[in-house]
Formats: C-alpha cells, structure tokens, sequence
C-alpha cells in the first residue's frame, strides 16, 4: 500500500483507541451465586439472586451445571433449571391465597388459590377471575404491588399504580354509603366502579374494588385490587382509608415448551413446575467470559492465571441489576449459630480472577435469641497480595472491609514486592501501620494510545497533562488537582510516573502512578501509549482499635499480618420477628415475619447489604 495512504488509516484507529476505559464508573448491581469450579448446584440458598420470601421460607428455583470433558456444558442437560410455585397469602391476608413462583430470578403470580381455609365470600381475586391459573395456560405475570400498608386517598390525591394506572374517587353518597371508583390507564378511563365499604355489616365484596382483564391466554384475570377499610366526605373533599392493594402485570411472560430465553429453553411445564435445559447449546467455560445464560442470569468465568487439575476454572452464576431503586444483597438465611464468608453472601467482597476475598461474620446465639456482647457478632478480614494490572510493577495488599475494596499496604517482599519505580519517593507503605485504609480507584492495564493535546482525567480532580520534549524521548508530566499544578516530573521513557502525598497521617504515600511507552507522531500529531495506571484515594477511613461503626467496633489491627477483628462490644442484640437492625456500614440483620417461632420452627434471618441504584442524571 502506498505509504500516503497508510498513514490516514494508522491515524483513524490510534483515534479510535484513544481514551483510557477505568474513567467510567459502573451502572447496576452484580449479584452473584457460590464460586463453583466444577459441577455445580444453585439454590436460594447460595445464590441470592434467585427469588427468597424470608417471611413463608419461600423460594424453589434450583439451576445445576455438569462439566464434561474441556469444560464443556454439554447440550442439553449440561445447565438444567427447575422452579416451583408455592402457596402464599396475600399481604392483606383476608383475599386468601395465590401462588408465587420465583423464574429467572425474578418473582411472579402462577395463579390464585381457592382454599378450604379461607370463607369463599372473601376470595373475592379468585371468584372473579374466569382463568384463574396463570401456569395452567403456560404464562407468568409480574407481581407489582402486594401490599398491606394504610394510606388515605382523596378527591385531589388518586392512587397511583404502577403501568400507568390511576385509580380516583368520583364520588361519594354518604346517604347510601356508595362510593363511586374510576380507573384510568395512561389517562383514559378503563372502569368504573361502585363500593359500599362504609354501609352496616360490609362484605368483602362490599369494601374490595377489583379490575379484570384478558392477559394474553387467560381471560378474566383480576390484575388489580383494593381494599377499602372505610370512606366519607369531608368539608371540601372526599377521603378513603386503603389498607390492601395488589396489582399483578398486564404484560405475561410466556412459559410455553420450547420456548427459548438466550441459552435456556423451557423443557417442559406442568401446573405448578418448569423446567429448563440448555437444548441446541452446548457452552464451553473459557476463561475471562461472561455468557448470558437467560434473563438478567448470566455465567461468569475467571481470568486467572493457571488452568489445569491444580486449579481449575471458577466460575459462578450472577445476576445483573440495573433498575433504579433500593436493592437487599442478601447472605445465607440461618436459623442458629452461623458464619457468612464470600462464598454465601455476595455482599462481601470477592475477585474472582485471583480468588481474593477473607471477610467473615459470625452470630452466636444464647437464650432468649439474643447477640450477647461482646462476642454475639464477630467479624474478620485480612489483607492478601495483589498483582497490579500492570504487571510489571509487582503486588500490593488488597482488603476487603464492610464490603468493599481497600488499599492496605504496598509488598515489601524482598525481589516480589511493588516495583522500585512506584515506592522511591515513599516514605509510607502501609497504611495500617496508622490504622488507615483506603478505595482503590483505578488499578487498570491496556495499551491505551492518547492524544498527546489532551488531558488524562484521573479521579478525585486529579489529571494529568503531558509535554514530549524535542528529542521525543523524555516527557514532562504535569499533575493537576482541581485544575491547580501540584506536580511536575521529567520523566524518560518508557517509565513509570508517580506522585505521593500525604494520606491522613500518613506522609508521602504513593497514590498515582502511571506507566508510558515512547510516543508516536503522525502529520504533526504527538500520541502516547499508556498502558499501566493506578490511583488511591487521598481520603482514608480509619480503622483504630476502638473505633465502631454502627454496632461493631475494631478490636484489633495488625499490620503485620494484615488482620482486623470487629465485634459487637456494648451491643447486645436481640432477634425479634420482623425486624431490619442496622449492624454496621451498609449491613444490616433481618428477621422473618414468620407466624410460628418456636423450637421445631427458630427464628430465621440473614445478612444483607443495602445498594441503591439512581436514576440517570439523578437520585433516589
């Protein structure tokens, strides 16, 4: 090819590669399964993304894996899924019952429940549907809003529901005790309705307002429903107290044999079981993938270094969240004495490339359900080596603490510690030698070829400009903080460039450092290659003996080996039902709302970590 005409195709894919991908931060939650590294089963249990009622002990998805030779899932049995629904009550408990199922890690209605139990005149959701039994006729629907809590809606303030209905009062004739309903859907009108919740010895046909309709195969479907505890017209307005709602999708999933979502087919459906396999899909476990399994499940496959009989592949199964809104990251539901580690809580934190992750946490229950102090809540985490993503400059020591990602320590080790080029100008290494901590904030390694006009945005304001002198060897590298120049390094290249600063109280620690290969000049264009960065923060949390964060307190910190302990001292808990205690951080303790605790049925609860998701350009 002529030489003129190469250079603008050199010069359109340098531009392509420009821009160094860790500036981004990550939208959604990554809810994972039990690390497995060959045949595996996921239940509730160890897979907190698949459905769980704590409350009734609910939840029956189960999805196995069967390796065979080259880490083959072999079609069509080599991933199997089954699920069941289950009996559950309506949280306004006098409707009577309907099916839950959990599908694809997400909760659905199956049908609702004529049961001996329950007076018929009550099971008003049941009565009035023609097609009762959602799975009868191969479809789900979503459950929406199940809900018990009391609210009171006026003339001015309707009940809004979810899919775009609204459901208003028209009126009031307090001399026949009627009150006139309407139910609007995107803004017209979908029904009208006239209830009696006031009137002497009201029935639960009397005080419920239902809506019904076709969803897809089945007819008839009540999908909506309130419950009216009472009504009257004020002064100025009419007021209904509301104390029951449910409303289920209009929109249903289809379950019909055969049909295909992503990797997964459904093999078969009865009235109250599915049952997937991987049919036509043979998926082979690579290293460093991610395969979309079905809905938001996917397999997640390690990068890691060895492959073989030692050590092989890991692996787990995870599922993807990224709807705005508050999410529970749950461990392992207990019912005594327990210990969570990150194999069974994914709110611990793990990486799965290097199999790093030490955090545990132990309840110790005496009588009277109780958490005593001091010892009732232990908690322990210690720092590991970690190579950096670039290679070349050795390791440091990563822990986990509350959850999440921390700087400890730069490796001292002598010939496997972290490169010269970063630790010449420290005079600090390890930070809990000051009982400090802190979030690792880029820790990145591509071959990344940047514009030499153009800035390098770091985090924290930090950025970095860069300046190739005449003998295009040698760059001087200026690091700006809030667009103010708080370094300047000559640097000859390839080389790394470091800047340290002072981190609480720790002096002269290095928190950036970025590694760069000589430049290239295309028609008067300067670009470099990047291809090694890292970034802490200058913000540290402190971790002393003594200090608590919500009802734990540190208890010890050793440098040396990189150890914390936690534990509940001065904080007895006690386990009641229905209870969320805010243990510590972002974790908290739930109780069931169980109807029987006793010895043949203890108390259950779990773990879990609070997420939040925020609307696009906003927050919750």
């Amino acid at each position: 090819m002529n030489k003129k005409l190469m250079v603008p195709y050199i010069l359109i894919f340098l531009l392509y590669l420009i821009g160094f991908s860790v500036a981004g931060d990550s939208i959604g939650i990554e809810i994972r399964g039990q690390v497995a590294t060959g045949n595996f089963e996921w239940t509730a249990d160890n897979f907190a993304g698949f459905y769980y009622d704590i409350d009734d002990d609910l939840g029956t998805e189960t999805l196995t894996t069967t390796i065979t030779e080259g880490n083959k899932l072999q079609e069509p049995n080599g991933i199997t899924y089954t699920t069941t629904a289950q009996k559950n009550d309506f949280d306004f408990e006098d409707w009577g019952y309907y099916n839950v199922i959990g599908f694809q890690a997400n909760q659905y209605f199956a049908g609702y429940l004529n049961d001996e139990i329950v007076p018929d005149e009550n099971e008003i959701l049941f009565k009035e549907s023609d097609d009762e039994h959602s799975l009868s006729d191969e479809q789900l629907e979503a459950i929406l809003v199940d809900s018990d809590d009391e609210m009171t809606i006026t003339s001015g303030t309707p009940l809004k529901l979810e899919e775009g209905y609204v459901l208003s009062i028209t009126s009031i004739d307090i001399d026949s005790n009627k009150v006139y309903l309407k139910l609007t859907k995107d803004g017209s009108v979908v029904d009208s309705k006239v209830i009696s919740p006031s009137k002497g010895w009201a029935t639960m046909a009397d005080k419920t307002y239902y809506y019904k309709k076709d969803v897809g195969d089945s007819k008839d479907l009540v999908i909506i429903a309130a419950h009216f505890k009472n009504a009257f017209r004020g002064a100025d307005q009419n007021l209904a107290t509301i104390d029951g709602i449910w409303q289920i999708s209009e929109v249903p999933t289809e379950v019909k044999a055969d049909t295909q979502y992503d990797m997964m087919r459904i093999a078969a459906v009865t009235s109250d079981t599915i049952t997937m396999d991987n049919k036509d899909n043979t998926v082979t476990l690579s290293k460093n993938n991610e395969i979309d399994l079905m809905g938001d499940v996917k397999i997640i496959t390690s990068d890691q270094d060895v492959i073989d009989e030692a050590n092989p592949l890991r692996y787990y199964i995870a599922k993807e969240v990224t709807e705005p809104g508050t999410y529970e990251v749950r461990g392992a539901v207990a019912d005594g004495d327990f210990t969570w580690n990150s194999q069974n809580f994914a709110g611990f934190y793990y990486d799965i490339d290097d199999d790093l992750g030490t955090e545990m946490l132990t309840t110790t229950i005496t009588e009277g359900n109780k958490l005593e102090e001091p010892n009732g809540i232990t908690y322990t985490t210690t720092a590991q080596k970690n190579d950096f993503d670039f290679e070349d400059w050795g390791h440091y020591n990563v822990i986990g603490f509350l959850g999440q990602r921390y700087f400890a320590s730069y490796g001292t080790d002598y010939g496997y510690g972290t490169s010269t080029e970063i630790l010449e100008e420290a005079n600090v290494t390890n930070l809990l030698d000051y009982g400090e901590l802190t979030e690792i904030l880029i820790d990145g390694y591509q071959e990344d070829v940047l514009d030499l006009s153009k800035s390098i945005d770091l985090k924290e304001n930090y950025s970095l400009k860069l300046k190739v002198g005449t003998d295009k060897k040698g760059m001087l590298i200026e690091l700006l903080k809030d667009k103010k120049t708080v370094d300047k390094k000559a640097l000859l290249m390839p080389g790394t460039y470091t800047y340290s600063t002072k981190i609480g109280e720790a002096s002269r620690m290095p928190i950036i450092a970025a590694h760069f290969q000589e430049p290239i000049f295309l028609e008067g264009k300067g670009y470099i290659k990047l291809d090694g960065l890292w970034q802490i923060s200058e913000n540290p949390i402190y971790v002393r003996r003594g200090t608590s964060f919500g009802l734990m307190t540190v208890t010890t910190i050793d440098p040396v080996s990189g150890l914390i302990t936690m534990n509940n001292l001065d904080n007895t808990i006690t386990l009641n039902k229905n209870k969320v205690i805010s243990l510590m951080g972002d974790f908290n303790i739930k109780t069931s709302d169980q109807d029987i605790v006793d010895d043949a049925n203890p108390l259950r609860y779990y773990i879990f970590k609070s997420h939040e998701i925020a609307p696009a350009g906003g927050s919750l």
